[in-house]
């Protein structure tokens, strides 16, 4: 049996984590907001009958209960699963790993965060059943130049991280702070 994967944010940067996650023989369901970055992720893949899709805005935590728990139901539960969740939807993941610890199954969760997680100390999920990892994803410096991480770089770093067992890993660097490029209005 196929162990099966959860990617939260897949649509962006961690595109190539689903995947790589296909490729090596997972299951892997897709979360996010918009059904065509969704269907784009897994129509890329080499192994698209291995990607499912779950068009789910995680804000919506009502709903992204009913989601989790439809998803546990249909697919069993998750093995491992890697999240990019903004800071905008703080029930977001104590949800997920409320509903993805039910079935009383040790599981892996590797939280991606952005730079600023650096400065504040790992608060790990309240489940018995969940080993939660954090990822930060800081940035580059060479000499005066700085620039934040591309998708490829930040994808390459979670698959390091999904391949070791560390409890934090720092995707680029974080040091020295005041060095960190300046956030663009879009």
């Amino acid at each position: 049996m196929a162990q099966e994967a959860l990617v939260i944010g897949a649509s962006g940067m961690l595109t190539e984590v689903s995947r790589w996650l296909a490729r090596q023989g997972y299951e892997v369901t897709v979360l996010g907001r918009d059904p065509v970055k969704l269907r784009s992720v897994r129509d890329g893949s080499t192994h698209p009958e291995s990607i499912h899709l779950l068009s789910q805005d995680y804000h919506q935590t009502d709903r992204l209960h009913q989601a989790i728990a439809d998803l546990v139901e249909k697919r069993g539960p998750m093995d491992v699963v890697v999240a990019w969740i903004h800071s905008t939807a703080p029930h977001a993941l104590p949800v997920i790993v409320e509903e993805l610890s039910r079935p009383e199954k040790h599981w892996q969760l590797l939280h991606v965060c952005g730079s600023a997680a650096w400065r504040n100390p790992m608060t790990e999920p309240t489940s018995e059943f969940c080993m939660y990892r954090r990822v930060i994803l800081g940035f580059t410096c060479a000499g005066e130049h700085t620039r934040w991480l591309t998708n490829d770089e930040i994808a390459d770093g979670v698959i390091d991280a999904l391949q070791t067992t560390e409890r934090q890993m720092i995707v680029g660097q974080v040091e020295p702070w005041e060095k960190r490029p300046a956030y663009e209005a879009i």
